[in-house]
């Protein structure tokens, strides 16, 4: 996978007059360009009625469990899309990786993904799974989500996990940051129309800045370690900087990594490019000096 081949392929996917159902059809065809890496365990399960894909190492020896929240801009997503860094989190964090299929918008907008993030959360625990050995990860829309979850979480005073993990996360749903126009040019896959109508999609009657749709405007106080990633070529570096300040603000751990020329979210990519995965074992890394 190569920067040319996302701009030609995916890029055009992600402009706006692109129907939702037609997007979703065509980016199904991603099985076909990603490889299953060996070494792994995988099922489709359901989890209190909604469907979902887990992974993990086929000789597992640890209690590390990553509850993964698939980006796709609340519209699409699948394990079709999103297997490869699924499976490598698996692999090289030694972890069962559970990644629900929430329901998507237009058909269900918010707040039907964050309550089906809930569900899969809340069952975890009730499978007794220690929150202490949760980490909450997602990227793009998944990587916001994966945020107002743990916001939803603070809001219950329910148990919080041991850490979130985000990969470009699309923090301020209303599009209006200076990447947003500064990097349109040179970034290789998201476009800010696309964007736009993406939100519009999943808020549709919820304000944009509400807090748990863009959590650039919520108060994070409270909330566990965060752990950021993001490339330098793309439009929401700005979505991971502010959150990555307004965390510090609020006293939370946070750690903030930006990979010079990649795009959003290249941690797909794990098992085919070399800064993918490099990544992936930074988070590695980065999970187990925090549980330390």
């Amino acid at each position: 996978m190569n920067r040319t081949l996302i701009k030609t392929l995916i890029k055009p996917l992600f402009y706006p007059w692109v129907p939702f159902k037609l997007r979703r059809i065509l980016m199904n065809s991603a099985k076909f360009i990603t490889k299953k890496q060996p070494g792994v365990s995988r099922q489709r399960l359901s989890i209190q009625g909604i469907p979902a894909y887990q992974a993990m190492p086929a000789e597992k020896t640890s209690d590390k469990t990553i509850l993964y929240l698939h980006g796709g801009g609340y519209v699409f997503g699948n394990e079709n899309t999103h297997r490869q860094v699924v499976d490598g989190l698996a692999l090289i964090c030694n972890a069962t990786v559970l990644m629900p299929f929430y329901r998507l918008a237009p058909e269900h907008p918010f707040p039907a993904a964050l309550n089906d993030a809930l569900t899969a959360y809340n069952d975890l625990l009730s499978l007794g799974v220690k929150p202490e050995n949760i980490m909450i990860a997602g990227d793009s829309a998944g990587g916001g989500l994966a945020v107002a979850l743990a916001l939803e979480l603070r809001n219950q005073s329910l148990p919080m996990p041991a850490l979130l993990t985000l990969f470009s996360p699309w923090a301020d749903l209303t599009v209006n940051l200076e990447s947003h126009r500064s990097n349109a040019k040179i970034d290789p896959m998201l476009v800010p129309k696309g964007l736009h109508s993406c939100a519009r999609a999943y808020c549709q009657n919820t304000p944009r800045n509400h807090p748990q749709c863009s959590p650039l405007f919520a108060d994070l106080t409270g909330l566990p370690p965060i752990h950021i990633q993001v490339g330098s070529d793309e439009i929401l570096i700005d979505d991971a900087r502010k959150l990555h300040e307004n965390a510090k603000k609020a006293g939370v751990e946070t750690t903030l990594e930006v990979f010079e020329g990649m795009w959003h979210v290249f941690q797909l990519h794990s098992h085919q490019l070399p800064e993918a995965t490099e990544a992936l074992e930074k988070v590695s890394a980065h999970w187990c000096a925090n549980k330390n």
